[in-house]
């Protein structure tokens, strides 16, 4: 697959306001930046950051993008990196 730029990701990304994982945890109140991505988790209301940078280099450089393959770059953030990236269409 043809990988975007990181201009075209951040755009993407910020289409996004909303996501649920493939477990069906809910996020919400997502907004991003040209640097993080924020939202909150429902089920529990805890807030989560997902560095862009991280994100945009784990698109890049991964072939197959799960929670697992995302550990490694977005620690503690892979479920909603996950459910935006799939919300997104880009994965």
């Amino acid at each position: 697959m043809n990988k975007i730029s990181k201009d075209e990701f951040v755009k993407r990304l910020r289409n996004v306001h909303s996501a649920t994982s493939e477990n069906g945890a809910k996020y919400a109140s997502i907004k991003t930046t040209e640097n993080t991505c924020t939202g909150v988790r429902e089920s529990t209301g805890k807030p989560f950051t997902i560095n862009l940078d991280r994100l945009y280099t784990a698109y890049c450089e991964l072939e197959h993008i799960d929670t697992a393959t995302l550990k490694n770059y977005v620690n503690r953030v892979q479920s909603p990196s996950l459910a935006i990236l799939i919300k997104a269409n880009l994965v």
